[in-house]
């Protein structure tokens, strides 16, 4: 998957977090699809085998981000590996910044994407820096 696929990849899930809309998120990660992450001190993987239980994780993820005020995110390409013609990996820099132009949060988040019939979808992410809890703190704020 080339360089320039990828980049305009993220632009449509940039702009899809822009517009806090989980469900074109969604839309862009395979199902089954899942996340590895931290939990309670050790890895842990979230898979969803099912599209509707993906789907709705992106519906509250945004709609945390809505209620800790934010306003938009900004995606920087950090690292990309070219798989052959239909897999990638890429390693995103984040920033999630307020209304008022503050940092909420600023994180790296690590994809395989694939192509599928649709085009490239996430596969797999790594999501190692982004703290959900701080930013659940902040939407009770």
């Amino acid at each position: 998957m080339s360089l320039q696929e990828v980049q305009h990849f993220f632009e449509r899930y940039e702009a899809a977090f822009n517009a806090l809309d989980g469900d074109a998120v969604a839309d862009l990660w395979h199902s089954p699809s899942g996340i590895a992450h931290d939990h309670d001190g050790v890895g842990a993987v979230t898979w969803w085998a099912d599209e509707a239980p993906m789907r709705a994780n992106h519906l509250a993820l945004c709609d945390i981000y809505r209620k800790a005020g934010f306003h938009r995110t900004v995606g920087r390409l950090v690292d990309h590996h070219d798989l052959g013609l239909n897999q990638s990996t890429a390693l995103m820099d984040w920033t999630i910044e307020r209304q008022d132009g503050s940092t909420l949060q600023r994180f790296h988040t690590h994809y395989h994407l694939m192509r599928g019939a649709a085009g490239p979808k996430v596969l797999m992410c790594a999501a190692y820096e982004e703290n959900i809890a701080e930013m659940k703190n902040h939407a009770a704020e």
